[in-house]
């Protein structure tokens, strides 16, 4: 979880009230932190990543202060009109299509305040922006641009001053040798154009998502800034640019708007304002709170308690509440979030436990004893393990895979981003996407993972059940056929069984080079060669050898060799 470091002059401030480290050791934690470490001038806390609004000074103190009842309610951002526009040129659409801008006039910027504005930009870069993959972020001093802005590409041999760095050099060069640029090169890896953000004189503000330019550096004594945030997703951005311009309001900051243009149609149209820092409304009903929290409360008190977590309270109409959501809360998307930040405020050491009057006998599932195991032997063959989201999409599941699309999946019924929609049913794409970010790291890699998949069954109450499956994959220059198939051999040993490997085919592997895995004639799994054009699709440019296996069954073989 992100570690926030904190000024405690800084924050005091923002707070408006005088605090004492002691103080702030024992409640800051009942907000939803942890507690890490402090000096006489600042300290440390870990924020939940479901609240990256507190990953900066401005906002842990705008939440802490309503914690404490020093400044309760919601906060009503304006944004004023202005003439500021944006023009995205077409060529940005295959690369990274998005892009939202806000402008701040009049923050007081101190040290202090650069840091925290900085520390959030990293913070949002590696969690929410998933390593600037899905959302980068750029801020800029408003005095050194001249609007309009203009999101366009250039070739690797176009040339700027990347910010720390002492001449101007080219795309190619930047990718090479400044620090960032090595770093986030993988990011861009397969395109011959770049993202770049200029404005109306030609001064480049970005490379995105790479690194800013020197030309347009903030300083503690900047007043006017420019925000942007580009990705890959529109939903996401916009809440990013919005956690940031909410949290240089804190320091003093006007906001006016930026019209943005798009030469292609998106979700949103082709031309909109950002940011849009109106409200959300979100219902709550008084009996839920009651329910999952087993508190007896009213709705004056709830309202209350809501509106000490910042929230606002629009009518309340019998057990029904409208209540105002902030646009730095990208993190409300249902009422049980308000219920928790209810409980939040209420205190969770003043909600007394209770015993449930019922007499269980608890242990570990046999499933989950059995994972554990095969995961001891797979780091035991050398193979790291990694941990992947079970949400994904059709075009990783199908079309990378070159398999025909098909409609036997779980669907979310309203997904939030165009990445998430569908629950996987296999797990080898979600391990081919983690190697795809990480071509920058050093070859051989091997990596595996045991978890969950999600297909839909008419019998079960929900219509889906999940099997646990073990996914694999090795890259490298020699990766082949044989390498997983003596890996196949070697792990059902382990587990005191005898498998076989029948051929066969299968669109995502190369042809004579791929088998199914079969144990007293039923299926159990499959391995092979990743077929050229799946790796083409993921961005892979080393051959690769997968397998993935049914647990389920393999645990029940198990079980009827230690029975007999």
């Amino acid at each position: 979880m992100p570690v926030v470091s904190i000024n405690l002059k800084d924050f005091c401030n923002l707070v408006g009230k005088d605090l004492s480290i002691d103080f702030l050791r024992d409640r800051l934690p009942f907000l939803g932190t942890a507690w890490e470490r402090a000096s006489e001038e600042e300290f440390e806390v870990e924020v939940f990543p479901n609240r990256p609004d507190m990953f900066s000074t401005e906002g842990l103190a705008r939440a802490f202060a309503g914690f404490i009842n020093h400044r309760k309610g919601i906060i009503h951002f304006v944004v004023e009109p202005s003439d500021y526009k944006t023009f995205v040129d077409g060529s940005v659409r295959d690369v990274r299509p998005y892009i939202v801008v806000s402008v701040v006039e009049g923050v007081r910027l101190t040290e202090e305040g650069l840091k925290s504005i900085m520390q959030l930009q990293e913070k949002l870069h590696i969690s929410f922006g998933r390593n600037r993959r899905k959302a980068s972020i750029g801020i800029y001093d408003a005095d050194k641009v001249r609007f309009p802005l203009s999101y366009t590409t250039r070739d690797q041999g176009f040339e700027f001053q990347p910010l720390d760095f002492p001449e101007r050099i080219s795309i190619a060069e930047i990718l090479r040798r400044h620090p960032k640029g090595r770093e986030y090169a993988f990011i861009l890896q397969g395109f011959d154009r770049y993202p770049i953000l200029m404005d109306s004189l030609g001064t480049v503000l970005s490379m995105p998502p790479i690194i800013n330019s020197e030309d347009t550096r903030v300083t503690p004594s900047s007043r006017n800034l420019v925000i942007d945030v580009t990705g890959l997703d529109y939903r996401t951005i916009n809440a990013v640019l919005n956690i940031v311009t909410c949290s240089l309001v804190e320091r003093g900051g006007k906001v006016r708007a930026v019209s943005i243009y798009y030469p292609y149609a998106t979700e949103f149209g082709k031309s909109l304002v950002t940011p849009d820092l109106s409200p959300r409304r979100q219902i709550l009903k008084i009996s839920s709170v009651r329910k999952l929290t087993g508190l007896k409360i009213g709705a004056d008190e709830i309202r209350s308690l809501l509106e000490a977590m910042r929230f606002g309270v629009e009518k309340v109409d019998g057990d029904t509440m409208t209540v105002l959501v902030p646009p730095y809360r990208a993190d409300i998307m249902h009422e049980v979030d308000l219920v928790e930040d209810v409980a939040i405020a209420y205190g969770y050491d003043r909600i007394l436990p209770e015993i449930p009057p019922i007499s269980t006998i608890g242990g570990e599932d046999p499933m989950e004893v059995f994972s554990s195991k095969i995961r001891e032997l797979m780091i035991g063959f050398g193979y790291q393990e990694v941990m992947t989201y079970i949400l994904t999409n059709p075009t990783t599941l199908f079309k990378k895979m070159r398999l025909p699309e098909t409609k036997d999946l779980v669907e979310l019924r309203n997904p939030k981003t165009s990445e998430y929609t569908v629950c996987r049913n296999w797990l080898l794409p979600s391990l081919l996407e983690v190697l795809s970010r990480n071509t920058h790291r050093t070859y051989p890699q091997r990596i595996f993972e045991v978890d969950d998949v999600i297909e839909p069954y008419p019998k079960a109450e929900t219509k889906a059940r999940s099997l646990r499956k073990l996914a694999l994959v090795t890259i490298h220059n020699e990766a082949d056929f044989a390498e997983v198939r003596a890996l196949c051999d070697a792990l059902f040993h382990a587990l005191g069984l005898r498998a076989e490997v029948l051929p066969s085919d299968h669109p995502s592997f190369l042809e004579g080079r791929y088998g199914m895995i079969s144990l007293k004639g039923m299926i159990l799994g499959f391995l092979g060669e990743v077929h050229p054009e799946v790796l083409e699709a993921f961005g892979l440019e080393h051959p690769a050898a997968a397998m993935e296996l049914d647990l389920e069954r393999i645990r029940e073989f198990c079980m009827e060799i230690r029975s007999s």
